[in-house]
């Protein structure tokens, strides 16, 4: 573009030194029209060029490399990267997804506890009034609730109940698959004569208990047996199994 922009200068040039009549004058005015227009399609061009080149540049600088994306993140520290345990069905955020006390790289079977849950024992004094895995409702509003685990648990005599912890298994009925889980319900405390429920979900509600986003609970379809145990020290265990049909963890029945 540089090349024909000379040219066209060396002509008009030319021109001027042979003529000045009114025609070629003209010519001249012509010649320099063009020009002009040429020149600032050509700038405007390079411009939008360099802009774009610029923008990707930063685009690149801004999005993580295909490296950087396939290592990932890894939330729990467990050693093991965040979409891996989506592939696996551990939790990526909790090291021991099943409670076992195995760290999850460790861990042949992280999400079935590796050794037998030990109930407690003592006064009979506490009950399991109702387990929930689907249909639930918030008793605040008495509206339905996205499905989850929920444990109602009595207190049936007149001092406060605590130090209480939760073994369950989700049994599939169509694969025959098992996985199982055991948490300590901190903070969870009946009073006398209280009725109150410990909820396990992935709400991230104050009080809740979380659960693993990747158990078959919320990845499959199948119907379940669910068997809980729950054990506070010095009181004797309490179990209950229920069936979960077909179908997920719903939004709210």
């Amino acid at each position: 573009m540089v090349f024909f922009l000379r040219k066209g200068k060396v002509l008009i040039i030319k021109l001027i030194n042979k003529t000045m009549n009114k025609k070629t004058l003209v010519i001249i005015g012509g010649i320099l029209v063009i020009l002009v227009v040429v020149s600032v399609v050509f700038n405007t061009k390079n411009t939008q060029k360099t802009s774009k080149l610029n923008n990707q540049q930063t685009t690149n600088l801004n999005s993580p490399s295909k490296q950087q994306q396939a290592s990932g993140a890894d939330t729990d520290k467990d050693g093991i990267p965040d979409n891996a345990e989506i592939a696996l069905g551990t939790d990526p955020q909790n090291a021991d997804t099943d409670g076992d006390g195995i760290n999850d790289k460790a861990d042949k079977t992280p999400t079935l506890v590796d050794k037998p849950f030990v109930k407690s024992t003592g006064a009979n004094d506490f009950s399991i009034e109702k387990v929930l895995v689907e249909n639930n409702v918030d008793p605040a509003t008495n509206k339905g609730v996205p499905d989850h685990l929920e444990v109602l648990l009595q207190n049936n005599s007149q001092q406060a109940i605590k130090d209480f912890s939760i073994y369950y298994e989700y049994n599939d009925l169509v694969d025959n698959s098992k996985q199982s889980y055991e948490m300590s319900l901190s903070g969870f405390v009946l009073k006398p004569g209280e009725t109150k429920s410990a909820n396990i979900d992935i709400s991230g509600k104050s009080g809740h208990f979380r659960a693993n986003p990747n158990s078959s609970y919320y990845q499959s379809i199948n119907p379940k047996e669910v068997k809980v145990v729950v054990s506070a020290t010095g009181h004797q265990a309490q179990e209950v199994t229920v069936k979960k049909d077909k179908g997920g963890a719903e939004t709210a029945d």
